[in-house]
């Protein structure tokens, strides 16, 4: 699942224009940073909960329901789509509307295999009181002649302001009201769970290969192991990493952990910075291995082991 949060900015009466800016789960705090008085009166949806975060249909799966919350205090109004959405190494999600020209971007959009046309669901938009949720109803459509393979798109969730919603660019900057025609700011929160369609026999293959050590370049700074999740196969990878010493009597103890952590099909390998809790001794062992979480879960699909330097 991602969380987006989007700045609809409103040129009253002439021009309409959106400015987004997308982070996982890390925007909220980034336009706090940028616009205080906006992000924390105006982020609109903010309250929004959905369940599960991910949605698979297995062969012979037919139909299944995301669960739309809103735990505000005011009603609010959503609006549901499914949007087709590549992932890069770094973990980032983008819409197809959003995805470059560079080789490796349309070699990714190439290798997508949307489930756009195989889904079905309804409402696409409601309006729910604060305390209430609201059942979305989700049905595949599998042609007989389904090629096999993991196809996927996200069902997108984003609240809608009133339209009387939102600061005026100097309301934001604490100017007070301003006249005339003017930018109106309005942060719009959404989240987007991955719906999967799997057609055929599971075909996966994880390693984990290069690993990197990153020290504390001052104290007090965290040390880092960066690993690169290598993934080949059909579907997808999703699981958790989990690095563990090896050495004395502290054998298998964790020094890191990262959940949830997806490779989709378009990519071939994902990297991640793992924090770890105190450095590496020189020398040192320890082993990094990715859990499954969706087939097999608990096992471990990939391990290596590494000697900090």
């Amino acid at each position: 699942m991602i969380h987006d949060l989007k700045l609809k900015l409103k040129m009253d009466p002439f021009r309409r224009f959106r400015l987004h800016l997308k982070q996982a789960l890390g925007t909220v705090g980034l336009v706090t940073t940028l616009l205080p008085s906006l992000a924390c009166a105006q982020a609109v949806g903010a309250d929004l909960n959905v369940s599960p975060p991910r949605v698979i249909f297995n062969a012979g799966s037919r139909a299944d329901t995301v669960l739309v919350y809103n735990r505000g205090t005011q009603p609010a109004t959503y609006n549901i789509e499914l949007v087709d959405r590549l992932m890069t190494p770094d973990g980032r999600l983008q819409s197809l509307a959003e995805v470059g020209t560079t080789p490796d971007e349309a070699a990714a959009r190439v290798r997508l295999k949307s489930a756009h046309d195989l889904i079905s669901f309804s409402p696409r938009r409601v309006t729910l009181p604060p305390g209430e949720g609201q059942t979305i109803r989700l049905r595949i459509l599998r042609p007989a002649d389904l090629a096999p393979g993991e196809y996927r798109s996200h069902l997108t969730i984003t609240a809608v302001p009133d339209q009387d919603q939102g600061l005026t660019a100097e309301q934001a900057a604490g100017k007070g009201p301003a006249t005339g025609i003017g930018v109106k700011l309005t942060a719009l929160f959404s989240v987007s769970v991955p719906l999967f369609v799997r057609q055929g026999s599971p075909d996966l293959n994880v390693t984990i290969s290069p690993v990197r050590y990153r020290g504390p370049d001052k104290p007090g700074q965290a040390a880092s192991l960066v690993v690169d999740v290598q993934r080949s196969g059909s579907m997808t990878a999703y699981g958790d990493i989990v690095v563990e010493t090896m050495d004395g009597g502290a054998a298998g103890k964790a020094l890191s952990q990262f959940g949830g952590i997806g490779v989709y099909p378009e990519i071939d390998h994902r990297s991640v910075d793992m924090q770890l809790s105190r450095p590496l001794a020189h020398g040192e062992k320890v082993r990094i291995s990715f859990k499954d979480r969706d087939l097999k879960p608990g096992q471990s699909l990939a391990s290596a082991v590494f000697t900090a330097p």
